[in-house]
């Protein structure tokens, strides 16, 4: 949960900060936001060797996604106050409502060395994603 707590404000500070043309703040934190809630529906569903090698993919993919959002919102200019304060209340609710739900899948994982084997080499590094 911390990792993907700390993804979420990585990738808020990106949006933020950066400026450039093209995407907007909203955009890019809304492709994160569900780039993160993808991750999650991911993880909840590992549930056996199988559908633990079935996610691999899945998780390649996200991740992609979501460096694709950290190399866009390097281009975002800075949003105004009003649109910055909403940023932050949104990525208030997407910890309180995903960051819960990965934390559970991994928990549960945890709990389950043989599925944590063999999805852990995938989620290795996801923080630097952003």
């Amino acid at each position: 949960m911390k990792t993907m707590m700390m993804m979420l404000a990585l990738a808020f500070s990106f949006v933020s900060g950066c400026s450039g043309a093209g995407d907007t703040a909203q955009r890019v934190f809304a492709d994160m936001s569900a780039n993160m809630r993808e991750m999650s529906a991911i993880l909840a569903s590992v549930t056996d060797e199988a559908s633990a090698r079935a996610a691999l993919p899945k998780i390649d993919a996200v991740r992609a996604k979501m460096r694709d959002c950290a190399r866009r919102a390097r281009g975002v200019p800075r949003p105004d106050a009003a649109t910055e304060q909403a940023l932050n209340a949104a990525m208030l609710a997407v910890q309180r409502d995903v960051m819960p739900a990965i934390a559970a899948a991994k928990q549960r994982l945890a709990a389950q060395p043989e599925l944590m084997a063999i999805i852990a080499p995938a989620l290795q590094g996801m923080e630097n994603d952003l």
